[in-house]
């Protein structure tokens, strides 16, 4: 089969490598739909520490089983499925206390487990195991269904935060999670949503969604921007959903008293150290919460969200590719011409 590996940084290869057999207690599955998450980009360009070169990407799959296991129940030849990419342990404190994601022993695809960045993967029996895999119903795109996994990281961010009806709420960084943040914000109730970014091009995509305010931080005093539309008072809630610490420096002088500044963006491993106002944290008595990724509920959440069409999904992928072409996918996101890509594998 076709995959695309990642050899070292910055460096893709479009190649043959050994087609995978399907496990007696799991699925092989033709890849249809893998999306080009911010992460993985950023693996391209700096590495990753659970990433040992060569290895095979992609982690936002949908496709169709070609092959059942011959232990495997439920699950017949030709449906297609979403496969949620990690795999906690179900064992330690953090997956005891219902904090899957936060598991010591997790396995994701795309890192310990091929990643669908090639014509076929498995699904492992332990991910059958665990209820990673949900049947896609008739009539719901593998390409819109790739956005789960983006999603369900904005549900557990927003359920952490407690969004709530009425409020107002700031989001740094107008691409695809920006976006989905504004959203799951709408749905949640929020009756101010405004989206910041230094790329008119994003900015200008961001418009399709849910926000009600767009600020070029570039070309502005942004803070005076965020006072003037909460007729100074400051913003409930701060996503910052960008890779920097300057974003959230910021965030701070835009909140509220007892407002909350979420770290939604993962930064830069050789930079990841950033300057917050301690007296404004203090006398403001602001919450500052770190966010990442999702546990199986919020996987199954998202996956209802966007097979009902509870958001707005059409518009999301903006750029459909061979797989093959990721690395022109990886500049149209860099440009900001880009929302979502999604690889095709097979697609010439």
């Amino acid at each position: 089969m076709k995959a695309l590996v990642l050899e070292g940084k910055e460096k893709f290869v479009y190649k043959d490598v050994e087609m995978p057999k399907c496990p007696k207690d799991g699925l092989l599955l033709k890849v249809d739909s893998v999306g080009l998450c911010g992460s993985d980009v950023r693996t391209y360009f700096h590495g990753h520490h659970h990433v040992t070169y060569p290895c095979i990407l992609g982690h936002e799959n949908a496709g169709t089983i070609v092959e059942v296991g011959s232990e495997v129940e439920g699950f017949e030849k030709g449906e297609k499925i979403i496969v949620n990419p990690v795999l906690p342990c179900g064992k330690c404190w953090y997956c005891q206390k219902g904090w899957q994601h936060l598991c010591s022993d997790r396995l994701t695809y795309g890192h310990q487990i091929q990643g669908g960045f090639a014509d076929y993967m498995v699904v492992p029996g332990i991910g059958l195991e665990r209820g990673q895999v949900i049947k896609i119903p008739d009539g719901v795109s593998t390409d819109d269904i790739v956005i789960v996994e983006l999603l369900s990281s904005v549900i557990n961010s927003q359920e952490f935060a407690d969004v709530t009806l009425g409020e107002t709420v700031a989001i740094f960084g107008a691409g695809p999670i920006g976006c989905l943040h504004s959203e799951i914000a709408k749905l949640r109730g929020a009756k101010k949503i405004i989206m910041i970014d230094i790329n008119e091009n994003r900015l200008e995509l961001s418009k399709k969604f849910s926000g009600t305010d767009f600020i070029n931080s570039k070309e502005t005093n942004l803070q005076e921007e965020v006072m003037k539309l909460t007729e100074g008072f400051g913003v409930d809630v701060v996503i910052s959903a960008t890779p920097s610490v300057e974003t959230q420096a910021q965030g701070i002088d835009l909140l509220r008293k007892r407002g909350r500044l979420v770290l939604f963006g993962g930064v830069s491993a050789e930079n990841p150290y950033t300057t917050l106002d301690s007296n404004k944290i203090h006398y403001n008595e602001l919450s500052v919460l770190g966010s990442f990724a999702y546990g199986p509920n919020n996987f199954k959440k998202a996956f209802d969200i966007v097979a009902g069409k509870m958001i707005n999904v059409d518009g999301f992928v903006t750029h459909v590719l061979p797989l093959k072409d990721a690395v022109k996918g990886i500049e149209e996101i860099k440009s900001g011409r880009a929302l979502k890509v999604v690889l095709k594998p097979g697609m010439e």
